[in-house]
């Protein structure tokens, strides 16, 4: 992990704009020499009705490798320093449902920078993020030591139910990542999402069903400028008598304004996911 923290020791003598640069050079290696996913990126997004230009799929890979430079620089900086860099829309909205008490059930995606703005969100209320570990050891540790330094509890996703519990009877937040595809049956909805008929992982809902809390929509968006920001989108009240039926309004409701938000900006989603598999 060493290694890692070089690199973060580097990138944290310079200020946040310039990691466009490297994360350029970075996207480029790895999506036009190492050619990683690349045919898979281009398949999906046709079969989605998007043109996948290379200028697009370049962009898409370039978006990536500055994501990760910039959470290099991030780990070099004070917490509060990366929240001032956040922009969050519509906190109010969040603010009021925290209000309640009860705690709330994040419904986000790999847009934008994820990791950033998870950070930040951490400095403004206390936040779990439903997680899963990267094959590459080193960086997964690099990467969790990296959130869990700037208060983003990690949960694994194994037991991501019993977690989200213990969060929200303290009323905090519990984060779930919903544009992946699950590796079970059961607590899943087959949806169309971008144009193809996929299966949407339920936990969220399930787990705001049980509880009783409200679900937030919110998506981190990378600005033209390169500014950061998250972008609170909506949020569900959940009825006094929760059904399989409002659990799966509620997925339906989710899944089409991420797709919404991914045909807006297409270079931002992490088309590199087997969604459909």
């Amino acid at each position: 992990m060493w290694r890692w923290k070089a690199l973060a020791a580097l990138a944290g003598a310079f200020d946040l704009a310039t990691m466009e640069y490297p994360g350029r050079v970075l996207g480029w290696f790895v999506g036009s020499v190492l050619r990683i996913r690349r045919r898979h990126v281009v398949s999906v997004m046709g079969r989605a009705g998007i043109l996948p230009t290379p200028s697009l799929v370049n962009s898409v890979y370039a978006q990536l490798g500055r994501g990760v430079f910039e959470l290099l620089w991030a780990a070099g900086q004070p917490p509060d320093r990366v929240a001032s860099l956040v922009q969050v829309d519509g906190w109010e909205l969040v603010e009021k449902a925290m209000a309640q008490g009860r705690g709330l059930v994040v419904a986000t995606a790999h847009t934008g920078n994820w990791d950033l703005a998870g950070c930040a969100l951490a400095q403004r209320l206390s936040l779990a993020v439903v997680t899963k570990h990267l094959s590459w050891k080193s960086l997964d540790r690099f990467w969790q030591v990296l959130r869990a330094e700037r208060g983003v509890d990690l949960v694994d996703a194994a037991g991501a139910v019993l977690e989200a519990r213990d969060r929200l009877a303290s009323g905090g937040a519990v984060a779930f990542m919903v544009d992946q595809a699950p590796h079970r049956r059961s607590g899943v909805e087959r949806l169309s999402f971008l144009g193809e008929v996929a299966c949407h992982d339920a936990t969220f809902a399930l787990v705001a069903a049980r509880y009783r809390v409200p679900v937030v929509f919110a998506l981190p968006v990378r600005d033209v400028d390169g500014g950061h920001r998250v972008r609170v989108e909506f949020v569900l009240e959940p009825p006094v008598r929760v059904s399989r039926a409002w659990v799966r309004s509620v997925v339906c409701a989710v899944s089409g304004a991420l797709e919404l938000a991914i045909r807006e900006r297409p270079e931002q989603w992490l088309w590199l996911h087997r969604r459909w598999r």
